[in-house]
């Protein structure tokens, strides 16, 4: 871990690597209370992400589904479409112009200025701002026990792969447009959810829809495999991979997931360059290497 530890701040220093950061990371970040240990981390987040974050996982699926919907599936997408400022991760806030304002600066250039401004903040500032808040930290065993029961109560109705591939992307498709509150038919969902997965099966090589491709996959295999059970911190883990695996040089992760990703009968590797690599001896090594 020290080797690892001394890699990475090598990496820092040449200035080459971004480390950018997701919700799942900000979650676990900042779950850990300590003084000392917060104190520490707001310092290296800053020199780890350099000012970049994760698309949060709502506006890429958005994004996903919107291309589904238009037929085109086909439209390359740039690595601006899965990174965004810190300010982005959590959401810009609304701030109005002043009245006395008004009769200056007209709205437009008033709110690009503010979000001009608000771009630059670093990432440090979103953890001070969660420093104060109230309720509860982020919990990795929260929600294990139902997905580990509900994979058990429904487990011999999964018949195939397949099954379990579409039932997850039919929920997760059904998630995302009920907490964006679009009325929407259970057909369209389930037709939604049949035309992404009839796509992937004719092109495996293609890159279209990675984040629904990669989190249907690897929950479709959690429910079908009856000998895998759910750990605490596997939806983070989840979500951390349908980030990286599209854009990413490496990823660098547990062992667990590493052998998930790696299943031949999800074929993540079809469509994704990213290397997974796990352990951190593997990790010391590959980032040396790329140094």
């Amino acid at each position: 871990m020290k080797t690892f530890g001394t890699s990475i701040e090598r990496a820092v220093q040449t200035g080459r690597f971004v480390f950018p950061i997701g919700l799942p990371t900000y979650f676990e970040l900042d779950s850990m209370t300590d003084p000392a240990t917060r104190e520490t981390l707001t310092r290296l987040v800053d020199e780890l992400s350099q000012g970049i974050c994760i698309t949060p996982f709502s506006e890429r699926v958005g994004s996903e589904l919107r291309k589904l919907r238009m037929s085109k599936l086909d439209e390359p997408e740039g690595l601006e479409d899965f990174l965004c400022s810190p300010i982005e991760l959590m959401g810009i806030p609304t701030i109005s112009t002043l009245g006395y304002l008004e009769s200056y600066v007209d709205k437009e250039t008033f709110n690009k200025a503010v979000f001009d401004a608000l771009s630059e903040l670093p990432f440090s500032f979103q953890l001070e701002i969660a420093r104060t808040s109230l309720g509860a930290k982020w919990d990795n065993s929260r929600g294990i026990t139902e997905l580990n029961d509900g994979k058990a109560k429904h487990q011999s109705e999964i018949a195939n792969l397949n099954t379990g591939i579409f039932i997850e992307l039919t929920g997760g498709i059904t998630t995302w447009f009920r907490e964006e509150g679009i009325p929407i038919s259970l057909l369209d969902i389930k037709r939604y959810a049949l035309e992404a997965q009839y796509y992937w099966h004719k092109m495996p090589d293609s890159r279209a829809m990675p984040t629904l491709r990669v989190l249907s996959s690897l929950y479709g295999l959690m429910r079908y495999d009856p000998q895998r059970r759910y750990k605490n911190g596997d939806p983070n883990d989840f979500m951390v991979a349908a980030s990286a695996l599209p854009v990413a040089d490496a990823l660098y992760t547990d062992r667990k997931l590493a052998n998930l990703l790696s299943d031949k009968r999800i074929e993540l590797n079809r469509f994704s360059d990213c290397t997974v690599v796990s352990g951190f001896e593997d990790m010391a090594g590959h980032l040396e290497e790329q140094l």
